[in-house]
């Protein structure tokens, strides 16, 4: 009787366990997408090209900071070299379901945000996010952001709202 109790105990921790782990989400880094004008002065597009990597780590440092900063929400963390091997052509982890989830279920992630900033004009660019369910292989849902503006004001607005529309979307 006493090792029946026990039994049942360990199972009720095991289950009590599982039932309030948290969401385990990988955020790779992002890519840029720059359909701009290419232009001719070198040091000019060194200087953009800079500044749009510096966008990028912003981007995903708002993001990774707000996803381990949620209740009920881990972070799990993937390399570049990961990324990059894992990524066989621009595009590439964007676009497919199947071989964003395997990167992410490769590091125990419930869930994978793929992410891209998409830079059409010089005036405007958008933050667009995929959010791919690790288990069945399947996009959950894309998310997409304008950015205008002063990007040290504009993005981190852009990325508190995606961060507010990954939370409303995910169980946690």
């Amino acid at each position: 009787m006493k090792l029946l109790k026990t039994i049942f105990l360990i199972i009720g921790l095991c289950l009590n366990t599982f039932a309030y782990s948290d969401t385990k989400i990988a955020v790779p880094d992002f890519e840029l997408l720059d359909l701009t004008l290419q232009l001719s002065d070198p040091a000019k597009v060194a200087e953009i090209n800079a500044q749009e990597q510096e966008k990028l780590k912003m981007i995903e440092g708002i993001l990774r900071n707000g996803i381990s900063n949620t209740d009920g929400f881990s972070l799990v963390e993937i390399t570049t070299e990961q990324r990059n091997t894992a990524d066989k052509s621009a595009g590439y982890l964007f676009d497919c379901a199947a071989c964003a989830a395997e990167l992410g279920r490769n590091h125990d992630a419930d869930y994978i945000v793929i992410g891209r900033h998409h830079k059409p004009t010089y005036l405007f660019s958008y933050i667009i996010t995929r959010i791919f369910d690790t288990k069945t292989n399947s996009l959950v849902k894309e998310f997409r952001s304008e950015v205008k503006g002063d990007p040290n004001r504009a993005i981190p607005g852009a990325v508190v709202n995606l961060l507010k529309k990954i939370d409303k979307t995910l169980p946690h």
